[in-house]
């Protein structure tokens, strides 16, 4: 059974006797450790019912360690370290207090720069317990008005559950577990007499869970499992993730993985944690219950074979799960799998067997000059040398070279270089591209001497293609004869049809001014509070925006304020 002493794991952590951040009740909306894209949840995200400008307040006595502001990931973001030895953050915030907001800008003015990074020392902003320090809003790459609350240890800047604090929201619902897969880990591996991943819906009834028209289970050879679960919270409909899922195996502890904390550097394994492809393929996200030889994620407990399973043949092995959320709530889950003998006769091939690349070592390929280099630690096991050039299918410029299954995730960057066709070499607006479906999307890449040098992390099929159509840039909800004079702000709308925004600079009357880019809103935003300019008279804007490719756009407009 989860037990608290458990979730502690061994560290005591302050109790909450602090300040709540918001004022509203404490609905989570996103929990620690949540699968997100290709990175762990770093914190718990309260939901602000769909509200921005939500005072915020530091839970904590302390001082403004660091603030920074970016048109994506965290938007705007404020750091209090505490004398405990931790940090909170508070991000997607609209606005800072009144006081912070005035040394923010002052220094984007410095700087010339919208999003900018600053640290801080103790002297400089002391924040009391319970000081409004900002204000909640949907900044950055959020997906709606909340607050994203973290708790870090400061020293190695580590997020760590905050419900090791004690947090005080009410969740007294258990997790749902929604399927379950059994994969053939080797090419002499069955699960059901095939050598493919065997995919099982959940269903819950008498009280826990059971697997749907509870299906007879034969394997033979090496396997493993994976499990399907997400969570909600009180008064909260937003799928949230599970703290701990353990597996045995014939009564025995095989497999846990308990996501204490986790270093930032250490994130992109959740590509590992996951079936990668079958959330690719399927849009499922099953949780595997084995570890890969190169995930080096350690929030797992396994025993040596890292939870991967070698059936015995005659044998009915016993599969149970307990899954776990952060304040306790459990579910459970069993079923067995009848230990098959593996076949004597081996598999036919249809086609030859290709070349493994390691996870651990480099790999370098080329073909006819289309080269691919990935450095060490790449890859989180084998995968297959699937590297191709291909015909011109209409779309691009010269051969598709296909880099590997798009199925396979990859961790580090690595380098692809496509060779500039002579017909080629020269033309304005040169970039790589992805390909797939037969339409393109945008891969960038630099030209260096006749070829194109893309970094990437992602697998797929690359080509060469050109971007020469410029930004667009428009002025909306324009008031009448451009007189702003009861405006808050002045916004555009930037959009790029490829490549994408890449730079913005705006000037009034030829000086610098502080205007805010929201890419998912393609909005630019100039608020008057911090535009600097006197009022009561004309004034000239321009903005020049550029995409990836070097196309530029120019507005210029006059405007009363």
């Amino acid at each position: 059974m989860w037990t608290w002493p458990l979730l502690m794991n061994g560290q005591v952590y302050p109790q909450w006797d602090f300040h709540f951040p918001l004022s509203n009740a404490a609905f989570i909306s996103g929990s620690f450790g949540e699968l997100r894209g290709s990175h762990f949840h770093s914190g718990v995200d309260f939901t602000t019912q769909g509200r921005t400008g939500l005072p915020m307040y530091a839970i904590d006595e302390g001082y403004v360690s660091r603030i920074a502001v970016s048109p994506v990931g965290f938007g705007k973001a404020i750091y209090i370290n505490h004398p405990n030895g931790y940090t909170s953050v508070y991000a997607h915030c609209e606005w800072f207090s009144a006081d912070i907001e005035k040394i923010v800008t002052d220094i984007q003015y410095q700087k010339k720069s919208f999003a900018i990074d600053e640290s801080f020392t103790p002297g400089q902003m002391p924040v009391e317990k319970g000081q409004v320090i900002a204000f909640s809003g949907n900044s950055g790459s959020s997906g709606g008005p909340h607050l994203h609350f973290e708790i870090r240890e400061t020293d190695a800047q580590k997020p760590i559950n905050p419900h090791f604090f004690n947090l005080p929201v009410k969740d007294d619902v258990s997790p749902i577990i929604q399927a379950v897969s059994i994969y053939p880990l080797d090419a002499n591996s069955l699960v059901n007499g095939k050598n493919t991943p065997l995919f099982l819906p959940a269903t819950f009834h008498g009280g826990q869970y059971h697997l749907k028209g509870n299906p007879k289970i034969t394997a033979s050879g090496q396997i493993g499992v994976g499990i399907e679960t997400i969570d909600y919270s009180n008064d909260s409909w937003r799928k949230c993730g599970v703290y701990s899922i353990q597996l045995q195996l014939d009564g025995k502890d095989w497999f846990r993985s308990q996501i204490d904390g986790f270093f930032f550097h250490q994130t992109r394994y959740l590509n590992s944690h996951i079936d990668y492809a079958g959330r690719r393929k399927n849009r499922n996200v099953i949780q595997k219950s084995f570890v890969d030889e190169n995930n080096q994620l350690e929030f797992y407990t396994t025993t040596a074979e890292r939870g991967k399973i070698f059936v015995q043949p005659g044998h009915n092995h016993h599969i149970s799960y307990d899954v776990a959320d952060a304040n306790g709530n459990e579910s459970h889950l069993a079923f067995n799998i009848e230990g098959l003998p593996g076949s004597k006769t081996p598999a036919v091939k249809a086609a030859p067997e290709l070349l493994k690349i390691s996870p651990d070592n480099p790999y370098f390929i080329s073909l006819e000059n289309y080269k691919a280099h990935f450095p060490a630690n790449s890859f989180y096991t084998e995968v297959p040398a699937e590297f191709e050039l291909l015909p011109n299918t209409g779309v691009g410029i010269g051969s598709h070279f296909r880099v590997l299954n798009e199925e396979i995730p990859i961790h580090n960057f690595f380098e692809v270089t496509l060779p500039i066709p002579d017909e080629a070499i020269g033309q304005t607006g040169l970039t790589g591209a992805l390909v797939r479906n037969g339409k393109l999307s945008h891969a960038g890449g630099k030209i260096v001497g006749n070829n194109m040098l893309i970094r990437t992390r992602e697998a797929g099929t690359y080509c060469l293609t050109t971007d020469v159509t410029p930004p667009s840039v428009r002025l909306v909800n324009v008031p009448s004869a451009r007189n702003y004079s009861h405006r808050a702000s002045i916004q555009l709308n930037l959009s790029d049809d490829f490549s994408g925004i890449n730079t913005y600079e705006c000037r009034i009357n030829g000086e610098w001014a502080l205007f805010e880019y929201d890419p998912k809103n393609r909005a630019l935003t100039g608020y008057f509070k911090n535009l600097r300019i006197d009022k009561g008279s004309k004034h000239q804007l321009e903005v020049v925006v550029t995409d990836h490719t070097g196309n530029a756009s120019t507005l210029n407009t006059e405007f009363i304020y």
